[in-house]
């Protein structure tokens, strides 16, 4: 982000609550993107989370949303409690993110609040791949948030989403707004602080991020295995396990032994991984919104010059004219898997050709820096009582 857009202004340009009692203070997306490029263009910013552990976070308020858990009637049986403290905190504009807070937003919207709704999934398709007792309830349940959400977004000020097909589903006032990677911030700020790590004698491949079946768990992991018969290097993977029997099956997988697994570590660490890497990987699975979903990780690591290995999914490429950043493969062939890392591992100058083209892409077309100042138009025009996409 430009040095400009971190100067505080000194003046309150409105007041915002982030509500979203299902993330953290310093969730990447809603805190170090939206929430503080806000309060560094001179917004009062309120962070209303899950669970406060602390009281103020990069000059922003933290509060603790507290919560009925543990059930699909969530949103329904928090909706009093959440209403009442959004009453509470009288926000100029409040930004509610995911399916949770649905209902509070046609609440808040009734009652002549300023609402901008944020979802970076596409919950029409999410659902089918997360942990739902009993198994019959996902489809309905991703129907039913489909309505919703469709509602909302002739109701709400604006609606932010991650995915292109989102916007033509939910129509005028829907605004692409993919998971671009910070250039400059608290975070990139902690990343210059942590010494890089010493260089090994073998090439080191990295995943960071969650770690599922879904998300390439297997196919990474007969990767690195089938890959040291013939070259040897290691898989450095930065990130948290789906389940500890999950663990425990990865642990017990020959390739394990060539692993070096960081666990979950802060974003500036994991960052830290990246770039500290030659390699790096993204084989999810084709299912549920993965072929669709701006996957940050791929963005991450063209930043820091990695070229990967991905999935083939037509939204993963690059805009036509642009240089291919890393190599594209079917997920469910180990062998073509296998082929494109060897050919990256055996080929340092298409290494290096790879390397610049994705840093390029980043630096100058693809950064939260370049989305910034609509998304600070879209508050603004919220504040203001304006709707997007209709005339005011």
């Amino acid at each position: 982000m430009s040095s400009d857009m971190h100067k505080d202004k000194g003046t309150t340009a409105g007041k915002v609550v982030f509500f979203m009692p299902r993330c953290n203070h310093d969730h990447v997306r809603a805190v170090h993107k939206q929430a503080y490029t806000l309060k560094s263009a001179g917004f009062d910013v309120t962070l209303a989370v899950k669970a406060a552990v602390i009281q103020e976070y990069l000059g922003m308020r933290v509060i603790t949303v507290r919560s009925t858990p543990g059930t699909i009637f969530r949103p329904l049986l928090n909706l009093k409690k959440w209403f009442d403290l959004c009453r509470e905190l009288d926000a100029d504009v409040f930004i509610l993110r995911n399916p949770d807070t649905t209902l509070l937003a046609f609440l808040l919207r009734a009652t002549g609040r300023n609402v901008i709704y944020d979802t970076h999934e596409d919950f029409s398709k999410r659902p089918m791949i997360r942990d739902i007792s009993p198994a019959f309830v996902k489809p309905l349940l991703a129907k039913l948030i489909t309505l919703l959400e469709k509602l909302l977004a002739r109701s709400m000020n604006a609606v932010l989403v991650t995915q292109a097909q989102q916007v033509e589903g939910l129509g005028a006032r829907t605004v692409l707004q993919p998971n671009a990677p910070l250039l400059d911030g608290p975070i990139i700020d902690e990343l210059a602080a942590i010494a890089r790590r010493q260089k090994c004698d073998i090439p080191t491949i990295v995943y960071v991020g969650e770690i599922t079946e879904n998300r390439g768990l297997w196919p990474m992991l007969d990767l690195i295995e089938r890959t040291n018969t013939s070259a040897p290097c290691v898989l450095r993977i930065a990130g948290w396990f789906e389940s500890e029997q999950l663990q425990r099956a990865a642990e017990s997988h020959p390739g394990w032994r060539h692993v070096d697994f960081v666990g979950k570590v802060s974003h500036a660490e994991a960052l830290g991984c990246i770039r500290d890497s030659d390699i790096a990987l993204a084989l999810l699975a084709p299912v549920a919104d993965y072929p669709t979903c701006s996957i940050t990780k791929l963005f991450e690591y063209m930043q820091f010059g990695v070229p990967f290995v991905a999935s083939d999914f037509a939204a993963w490429r690059l805009p036509k004219g642009c240089k291919a950043p890393g190599l594209y493969v079917d997920p469910n062939s180990p062998d073509a898997i296998l082929a494109s890392m060897a050919r990256l591992l055996d080929d340092a100058e298409l290494r290096k050709e790879m390397s610049v083209a994705g840093s390029e892409y980043v630096r100058n077309q693809f950064n939260w820096e370049h989305l910034a100042p609509k998304f600070i138009a879209i508050v603004t025009a919220a504040k203001n009582g304006e709707v997007l996409g209709l005339a005011t």
